[in-house]
């Protein structure tokens, strides 16, 4: 067993195409692991194909992970549920990710202290599937809660912070308080600039602002933010995507409205 563990946690650090290589081999050459030990190489497994967007192989990772850790005490079953959730909302299944991301938070609030900063990716996790299931209420509460515990854990600063910074931005266009939307947009975009400078995640940021701007028909300063923003998309090497042109359509928006003005 010693082996095992000590290659495993070789496999861990490894980049994700070579860890998940190694992983497959290892549960082949273990196949009568204790279902703690196998549970873990399969929930890191899972995150390796995560992170290379194989959604579908995750998710069946993770559905064996949780029914290996299902008996075994502590919060690793709720944790594996919590990855779970988030490959199902990948999976564009957003109503099992709230059933599984519900049931994983009420397990780890009954298994951590209220302050355990591991519940903040599950609240965070779970808040999201609120958000695509139209649960507004709930998903403001949840990230809320998040934000606290990583403000807490790792500074009001942090680009965990900004995360929910951004998605509260969201949250609260769609509950049609548009300027605190806006607000936390720019909060968002604070951080992420002092923290990233030229990124794609400070580009994207700039982008939800410009929208946010424009929703509330602020057409010129909506049009300098989303044009920051395909600007710096741009110098970060990318030229096309969905939010790209997202951020583009908005933009002639704008610009029309500005040349209705002038009329």
């Amino acid at each position: 067993m010693e082996r095992f563990r000590s290659a495993f946690n070789t496999a861990r650090r490894l980049p994700d195409a070579q860890a998940e290589s190694v992983l497959r081999d290892l549960l082949t050459q273990y196949p009568a692991l204790p279902p703690e030990e196998e549970g873990n190489a399969r929930y890191s497994l899972a995150m390796a194909m995560l992170r290379q967007d194989k959604r579908d192989e995750a998710r069946e990772e993770l559905e064996r992970c949780c029914r290996l850790l299902a008996n075994v005490p502590g919060p690793e079953y709720a944790l594996a549920m919590t990855a779970l959730a988030r490959v199902q909302l990948a999976c564009r299944d957003a109503a099992q990710s709230v059933n599984t991301g519900r049931a994983a938070l009420e397990l780890l609030r009954s298994r951590l202290k209220p302050d355990d900063p591991r519940l903040a990716p599950s609240l965070f996790a779970l808040s999201f599937g609120e958000y695509k299931t139209r649960h507004l209420p709930e998903a403001e509460a949840l990230c809320l809660e998040a934000k606290k515990l990583w403000e807490a854990q790792k500074g009001p600063q942090s680009l965990e912070v900004s995360t929910c910074l951004n998605n509260l931005g969201r949250i609260y266009e769609e509950m049609g308080r548009q300027e605190d939307g806006i607000a936390y947009h720019r909060a968002a975009l604070a951080i992420r600039r002092n923290a990233l400078g030229d990124h794609p995640e400070t580009a994207f940021s700039m982008g939800n602002l410009g929208t946010a701007l424009a929703a509330a028909g602020k057409w010129r300063e909506a049009a300098d933010m989303l044009e920051q923003a395909i600007a710096c998309y741009a110098r970060c090497g990318h030229a096309e995507g969905g939010d790209i042109e997202g951020y583009r359509r908005n933009l002639d928006v704008c610009r029309n409205a500005l040349a209705q003005e002038k009329l």
